[in-house]
């Protein structure tokens, strides 16, 4: 009896034994695979991802990366080839081998293009690491940093992108931290979401001018990050991006408008009071002001005058630019206003359009120039 009783036990032991085997698997791989996305995180990008903030988006599960080759090493770059570093962070659904990735986060790093650079400074690049134009109004990260967030609807995503631009003391190139995150399900209009985005990407600012020597003044951790959406407003009322520009009877009425905070780019758009926007007015500063001008010297390279090379002037399919010299952080680069009227192809602006252009410009290029500490503009 009493060996019978050990062969009970022994396979009871053993079956419990069977029965345990999957978990532990399933364990030791869900263990592997955390150390495997904290060795990832770790080396993204150089090292200047932060785990934290990038869980924060990323969630659990398994990762996987690539990160471009880090050009400057050993600092921001003061010769002719500035840092430049990237990474790619993706999350897949594990029950999913097919289809669109849950979440991902592509980080670019660089450093600035020289300041006065010219026609090698102003080269185009298929890869601008300063994109001057974004379908959406882009709004300021607040807690005083000069960064902003900006959205790019497409169809199956929903994609944030937030830029911080750091004035290195010194000699130094200055460093500009882009984040592009997209999440499946979750959308810019949760504030949860936002935040996170903000977060990262000036922690990640931190890390990187850490890592490179960029010693710069940081804003505070971001508490709350507005929605990259224009707001609709009387013309008249207008207390952001769009504040000071003249209205005009019913034919220019209404606003639609962005806080101004530390943005590197404002966008102000006026139009009628049926809700139509009718013209767009731009300003860019530091490395996007470089990056407008490549876009428009490509977009009227058959012109004599390319837009944005001189002072100011007339712009060939109708409204007009204007310059300002700025301090830091944007010293060296010249800022650069714009008004281009909307929905039109190749047609010449009335009389009536052109003073109303010029007095528009006027209001959004001095109200703009001020706020950033700039030199009076120079008008058309």
């Amino acid at each position: 009896m009493a060996i019978h009783r050990r062969r009970v036990i022994a396979a009871g032991v053993f079956l419990g034994m069977v029965f345990m085997l999957p978990t532990g698997h399933s364990w030791y791989e869900e263990s592997r695979e955390q150390r495997a996305g904290r060795e990832l995180l770790r080396d993204a990008c150089g090292g200047v991802l932060p785990e934290r903030e990038a869980r924060a988006i990323l969630g659990g599960g398994p990762l996987k990366g690539s990160s471009d080759s880090v050009r400057g090493e050993e600092g921001l770059g003061r010769k002719d080839e500035p840092l430049e570093a990237g990474c790619l962070i993706v999350r897949k659904k594990p029950e999913k081998a097919y289809g669109f990735e849950d979440a991902s986060i592509g980080v670019s790093l660089h450093g600035t293009r020289a300041p006065g650079g010219g026609e090698d400074g102003e080269r185009e690049r298929p890869d601008d690491p300063y994109p001057a134009f974004y379908p959406d109004a882009p709004v300021p990260l607040p807690g005083g940093w000069t960064g902003f967030l900006s959205a790019r609807d497409a169809p199956y995503e929903d994609r944030g992108t937030a830029a911080v631009f750091l004035d290195c003391a010194g000699d130094r190139r200055d460093l500009l931290v882009t984040v592009s995150v997209r999440v499946g399900d979750t959308g810019l209009g949760d504030p949860a979401h936002r935040i996170r985005i903000g977060r990262l990407a000036t922690a990640t600012a931190r890390n990187a001018a850490q890592q490179w020597g960029c010693e710069a003044r940081f804003g505070e951790r971001p508490r709350t990050v507005p929605l990259p959406v224009a707001e609709d407003v009387p013309l008249g009322e207008a207390d952001g991006t769009c504040e000071g520009v003249p209205a005009r009877g019913r034919t220019f009425a209404r606003a639609w408008e962005s806080d101004r905070g530390g943005a590197p780019q404002e966008v102000c758009s006026v139009g009628n009071s049926g809700g139509t926007p009718l013209y767009s007015l731009r300003a860019f500063y530091g490395p996007y002001a470089t990056s407008a001008r490549v876009a428009l010297g490509k977009r009227y390279s058959f012109e004599k005058t390319i837009p944005g090379r001189t002072p100011s002037g007339t712009l060939p399919d109708g409204g007009l630019w204007a310059t300002a010299a700025c301090p830091a952080p944007f010293a060296g680069e010249t800022a650069l206003f714009t008004i281009e009227p909307l929905g039109r192809e190749r047609e010449k602006s009335t009389r009536g359009e052109q003073a109303y252009e010029r007095a528009a410009l006027k209001a959004f290029a001095e109200a703009s120039a001020e706020h950033h500490g700039c030199s009076a503009p120079r008008l058309p």
